[in-house]
């Protein structure tokens, strides 16, 4: 099935490390391909941009952004083992050089489970799953977002699609856990009473492949409607939750191997806040 959904990871270089690594520690991993900059506006011309994988079917985007942010464990990663061999190797991987959130032991309800920053600040929850391996994003609404979970489920239904899958209550009525799709990948939340020195940053984004411009332009709208327009496609909602605009075309224009088409296609995306499509083809067709 065609890829629809990916999370993005913001890095400060480090990134042909980092593929390595993740590679190493997940089952039925991959590069799929990897990108350059291609101008010095925002980094080296050579240098590597982004590497995107697929660790455990899920899509991965590492992008070597700079040092303007970090990924934080209000989204995390929740890697379900196939056996427990398998998550003890996942967790040695993981927490080596890491900082551990959790212990991995066993807890009431949770079964065999461990919570770690990795040595690149990614959050990953690790536990024994009942099939082959997976990675689900989960997003956890605390400090001021504490008892919006449900709310933003629904938001994000109705503006990407998709539908909730299961419900765990906790207190107040808020959600200890749920289960929900977008567009056919698998997510979780929950309500976090605790309070944390962590918010949602851009260094952890979410972003789906778009059909064209309609697609684009009317995600773009819900979302910035009470959020923020970020460049290049970037959005944040009014959770504080980043999101991404990505269409198969685009990616084609701004990594045409006609370094000259891809440098103008890229040059006229780093202009803009929500995508346009047809403005970066004429810039990338030479005809702008």
């Amino acid at each position: 099935m065609e890829q629809q959904f990916g999370c993005c990871l913001w890095f400060d270089g480090q990134l042909a490390e980092a593929a390595d690594f993740y590679m190493k520690t997940f089952e039925d991993s991959k590069k799929k391909n990897e990108t350059h900059f291609i101008s010095n506006e925002h980094g080296t011309i050579g240098d590597l941009l982004t590497v995107t994988l697929e660790l455990a079917g899920t899509e991965f985007l590492l992008l070597n952004g700079g040092p303007d942010f970090e990924p934080t464990p209000a989204i995390s990663y929740v890697v379900n083992c196939e056996n427990e061999k398998q998550l003890n190797d996942v967790w040695k991987q993981l927490n080596q050089s890491g900082e551990t959130l959790m212990a991995l032991t066993d807890y009431p309800e949770l079964g065999k489970f461990g919570w770690t920053n990795d040595r690149y600040g990614v959050s990953w929850q690790v536990r024994l799953g009942e099939s082959l391996q997976t990675i689900i994003p989960c997003i956890m609404f605390a400090n001021k977002n504490y008892g919006l979970a449900q709310a933003a489920i629904d938001e994000w239904i109705t503006t990407f699609g998709g539908k909730q899958t299961f419900v765990i209550k906790g207190k107040d009525d808020r959600l200890r856990a749920s289960g929900f799709q977008l567009r056919g990948h698998d997510l979780i939340i929950m309500d976090s009473p605790e309070k944390h020195a962590f918010d949602f940053s851009m260094g952890n984004s979410f972003y789906f492949y778009f059909n064209d411009q309609a697609d684009i332009d009317h995600v773009w709208n819900l979302i910035t409607k009470n959020g923020k327009e970020w460049p290049c496609g970037w959005m944040e909602d009014r959770y504080g939750v980043s999101w991404q605009t990505v269409n198969n075309d685009l990616l084609a224009w701004t990594n045409d191997s006609n370094l000259e088409k891809a440098r103008r296609a890229t040059e006229e995306m780093y202009k803009m806040k929500k995508i346009d499509l047809a403005r970066i083809k004429r810039a990338h067709d030479g005809i702008l």
